[in-house]
């Protein structure tokens, strides 16, 4: 039977693969914090039924979150998606009532129709915050839909996990969870719900942009964005980020949270008839957790080699363009492991101390 230890030392191989740095969170920027604050207490707060603990709980995970990602990036981009995590963590948590679900699923009709969102609520914010994103790019429409259109996709998966996991919480109840025809079939479902609700091309879109009115040459860098996707999916503010499903499913096993997308997945395979180290060579989740190590660590490989991070560490023939690119991954990459661990709600506290010991060292100027 796996244990909690197992999938620590899991995460510890994947990083030490992969050369994770661990690097301390830089000194607080008071031109980021300071609006943020304002904003979360006058904005965000009245939209939400929050105590003020929980707020500052939500604060400082999207706060530290988006500080944490973008050491390179101006601050009034990192603001604007320090803002959007933070109602994309809302939504998340509140998804099951049926008031907002209902509610989310009107936004993107509105937005379509071009009608206003409810006034003084939590999607009003959320669309006045896309069109203030839109407006930042300018004519750099590619690079503008990347970070803007993966925040509506978002709304739609949280009304199919919806769908999906109040279903699998009636077959529980009904003892009727042992899966069915479509749950071997469905193979490429989880990923497909996980692609949606990891907003992976916005992250990636801003790691990548330094300044938005002088953006680095799309084709430098664009190659690596499915790889990077894949990274960066599972993030969890509440769930987000393919890296994030491996740090977050630590936390989930103690518990014994059924209905993840961890799961989902180990669920899919065991009825495909993947063989795995359970009772009879029964597929787990332990073992799904062990495959999407080994295609993390394959992905995080592809994106370096993509980004000539090996010849930007070792100065070989690179621009200052390409270099520049490759530190903004490095750091981002880094800097998403680290928030993790660092993060109370990902409960990986015996983790710190061995991270902390890592050697850090960046692609040097």
């Amino acid at each position: 039977m796996s244990t909690p230890s197992n999938y620590t030392s899991c995460i510890q191989r994947l990083l030490t693969d992969i050369g994770y740095r661990y690097e301390p969170p830089q000194p607080k920027d008071a031109q980021y914090w300071g609006p943020f604050h304002t904003w979360m207490v006058h904005n965000l707060g009245p939209t939400l039924s929050y105590s003020p603990t929980q707020l500052d709980e939500l604060e400082h995970c999207a706060g530290t979150l988006v500080e944490r990602l973008y050491p390179h990036t101006q601050t009034s981009l990192k603001l604007v998606f320090a803002k959007l995590s933070a109602i994309t963590v809302s939504m998340d948590d509140t998804i099951e009532n049926d008031g907002m679900a209902e509610e989310i699923a009107r936004f993107s009709h509105r937005l379509y129709m071009g009608q206003a969102q409810p006034a003084g609520t939590l999607l009003a914010l959320y669309h006045e915050l896309l069109k203030e994103l839109s407006g930042m790019f300018g004519d750099e429409a590619v690079l503008r839909d990347a970070a803007v259109v993966p925040w509506i996709s978002f709304l739609d998966a949280c009304l199919i996990e919806k769908k999906i996991f109040t279903a699998l919480r009636e077959q529980d109840r009904n003892g009727t969870s042992e899966g069915t025809y479509l749950d071997g079939v469905a193979e490429k479902f989880p990923q497909y719900l996980r692609s949606k609700s990891g907003v992976p091309d916005a992250y990636a879109a801003v790691a990548f942009t330094s300044n938005t009115n002088q953006p680095y040459p799309l084709e430098k860098y664009v190659r690596a964005f499915p790889d990077f996707g894949f990274y960066i999916l599972g993030i969890e503010i509440v769930s987000q980020f393919a890296m994030n499903d491996v740090t977050s499913f630590h936390k989930e096993e103690l518990v014994d949270e059924k209905h993840t997308l961890i799961r989902l997945r180990a669920r899919s395979l065991f009825f495909t008839g993947a063989r795995g180290t359970g009772p009879d060579g029964k597929w787990t989740p332990f073992d799904t957790l062990v495959m999407l190590c080994d295609e993390l660590r394959a992905a995080t490989h592809r994106v370096d080699k993509i980004l000539r991070v090996d010849d930007c560490e070792k100065g070989i023939d690179v621009d200052v363009e390409e270099l520049e690119i490759a530190k903004r991954w490095r750091a981002f990459r880094d800097a998403y492991v680290s928030w993790h661990i660092e993060t109370p709600r990902y409960k990986l506290d015996s983790m710190v101390s061995w991270v902390q010991q890592l050697p850090g060292q960046g692609i040097s100027n």
